[in-house]
């Protein structure tokens, strides 16, 4: 059975374990996909304004269409917001790849940020998310 969960407690400290950071839940959304009783994919939602939010996404399994769109969804049509960010250091060529993949563009980078380097900010803009098509689903 594949669910899609909601409770940030579950799923942010799956995505930090994934994603190597701390989970810190005050001011923070996350949304999990669950097959078969585990977490398989997270995005960890946090820092966001009229215009923005930060995203941390960690995929360790396949996901659907249906996730997809509601990983968009969530800050685009329920919050409002134009433009999702995805930091990502730049030595994490597997993150990179995924970002891409999602439609994500490099917007800029910040050298020396991280020990192992630079980080690069990735973009996504409203407009430009193929995941709000209904091919992807209705919420």
């Amino acid at each position: 059975m594949i669910t899609i969960a909601t409770d940030k407690t579950m799923v942010g400290p799956w995505i930090a374990q994934q994603c190597a950071m701390i989970w810190r839940p005050e001011g923070t959304e996350a949304i999990g996909l669950v097959s078969d009783g585990k977490i398989v994919a997270g995005v960890w939602y946090e820092d966001w304004n009229p215009c923005s939010i930060i995203t941390h996404i960690a995929i360790a399994g396949r996901i659907t269409r249906r996730f997809l769109r509601v990983i968009f969804d969530y800050p685009f049509n329920q919050l409002g917001v134009q433009k999702i960010i995805a930091p990502v250091l730049a030595a994490n060529a597997k993150s990179i790849q995924l970002v891409e993949k999602l439609g994500f563009r490099e917007e800029t980078r910040i050298k020396d940020m991280h020990p192992t380097g630079d980080m690069i900010f990735f973009v996504i803009d409203k407009q430009n998310c193929k995941y709000l098509e209904d091919r992807y689903g209705k919420i």
